[in-house]
């Protein structure tokens, strides 16, 4: 069961957010690069929340990491003055956006081929504006990104041959690293990191300089963060925490959750309550409850199914529980409100303000 001291005012399901979790999990992160060269740039894809990205850079953040052009766009209207888009945009209503958000306020983009490079050059120049560029890496997760070394060079000189386009530096993201195995994670993270570094110093030879190496995210924030010449990096998820990131070793607070209630007891020993995938992701598995004398075994559409594992615990029909969302970054996207709360009370509601973009 929970204790939230007002939770009868909350409908179900529901997404909550312990405000007070994500503070404490938002200073631990600061705290831990206050004083290193390389800087923190927290990606908002997971809370999507302009009050979290502020309290981040009030705690020491250099600025916000985005993963769309719509994100940038509630981040920069919030008043996040420094944004990294880490991605490529390239259709030209998206170009276009781009070219209005530059205009009002540093973003930068990443960019991995000659053609969108050249349609942004295009874009910048008519609006007689400048788009700073990262340059994409591929170091190994084999998504966006030129490949390392000369290929990577050859796309800056590209690039400096635009006018409009002001090459900052390199991005290149390592992957989740979802290893157990702490000594293998920390040997593929630095192979990656390694990758990325190199690729910077074959440029600098060349003649270019490289303000920005960004990489890393909450799993690996404590071996890309801390490996030299990484400049900063990009957590999302430990700001909210999910069951996927602390099974694989990431350990901050768990500050969401989705509230549920209770609406079938059809067997002694397994009851029915109004959340299922609907409501809660499982794309990395199956979401737990908070209570480790229940098991989430089953979700529908609308319902999940939980089997009590302890005898001693008791289920009526009303009762409310929380469960624990196994992918914190596909979850939260269900809703569109956030049910803060702090000190085990419900205080209001938090619009989640770029859910949907």
């Amino acid at each position: 069961m929970i204790k939230i001291r007002n939770i009868e005012q909350i409908n179900t399901p529901a997404l909550l957010l312990d405000i007070d979790a994500v503070n404490r999990n938002i200073k631990k992160m600061a705290d831990f690069f206050r004083g290193k060269e390389c800087k923190l740039r927290p990606h908002c894809k997971t809370h999507k929340l302009p009050i979290i990205a502020k309290k981040q850079i009030d705690a020491g953040a250099i600025g916000i990491t985005c993963a769309t052009i719509l994100e940038a766009e509630v981040m920069q209207d919030a008043g996040i003055e420094s944004i990294l888009i880490a991605n490529q945009i390239v259709n030209s209503e998206k170009i276009e956006k781009l070219v209005q958000l530059c205009r009002a306020g540093e973003v930068m983009v990443c960019v991995d081929n000659i053609y969108n490079i050249r349609d942004l050059d295009r874009a910048a120049g008519k609006a007689s504006i400048k788009i700073p560029v990262l340059i994409e890496i591929d170091v190994g997760l084999e998504r966006c990104g030129v490949a390392p070394s000369q290929p990577a060079l050859d796309m800056v000189k590209q690039v400096s041959e635009c006018k409009n386009l002001p090459f900052l530096g390199i991005t290149g993201y390592e992957g989740g690293m979802f290893l157990k195995d702490v000594v293998e994670k920390k040997q593929k993270c630095s192979m990656a990191n390694k990758l990325l570094v190199e690729t910077k110093e074959l440029i600098e030879n060349a003649g270019f300089k490289v303000g920005i190496v960004s990489a890393g995210g909450s799993n690996t924030y404590d071996l890309a963060g801390l490996y030299p010449g990484i400049t900063e990096i990009q957590p999302g998820s430990y700001v909210t925490m999910d069951r996927h990131n602390r099974e694989f070793g990431l350990d901050f607070e768990q500050a969401i959750f989705v509230l549920t209630t209770v609406i079938s007891t059809p067997q002694e020993c397994r009851f029915v309550i109004d959340a299922g995938k609907k409501a809660i992701s499982v794309d990395e598995g199956m979401p737990g409850c908070i209570d480790e004398g229940m098991e989430l075994f089953k979700l529908n559409e609308e319902h999940g199914h939980i089997r009590i594992k302890n005898p001693q615990v008791k289920i009526s029909i009303k009762d409310k529980l929380l469960l624990i969302p196994r992918h914190g970054c596909t979850t939260i996207p269900l809703y569109d409100k956030y049910h803060v709360v702090s000190d085990n009370k419900f205080i209001g509601h938090e619009e989640i303000r770029a859910r949907g973009h």
